[in-house]
């Protein structure tokens, strides 16, 4: 594998460990066309929203990407304008910090 297959399979083993301990389910779009890796929904009602859900798409990175105020990640502008787009599911970035050293 080289490091890019192991950053995505990274990034999808943390959103299936933090899906599971919150007791949510995943869902994966068959293809990729909208800039959705994952989707998670929580079933019944919360609050006054009745089987809410989050689109994500997932980026692991091994570059220094956070400073004091904020997380930085270069984004293509095609993947931008697709998740700030108006949609019926909110979606979001999911970015996780990935070091590969001597170590592992």
């Amino acid at each position: 594998m080289d490091i890019n297959q192991q950053k995505e399979q990274f990034s999808n083993a943390y959103i299936q460990a933090v899906a599971s301990v919150a007791g949510y389910s995943l869902y994966k779009p068959n293809v990729d066309d909208d800039s959705v890796d994952w989707g998670i929904a929580a079933s019944g009602r919360i609050g006054i929203i009745s089987s809410p859900r989050l689109e994500l798409q997932l980026k692991c990175t091994s570059r220094e990407i956070l400073d004091d105020k904020y997380l930085r990640y270069p984004l293509k502008i095609k993947n931008y304008n697709d998740l700030r787009m108006n949609c019926l599911v909110p979606r979001m970035q999911n970015t996780r910090n990935f070091r590969l050293d001597a170590a592992w």
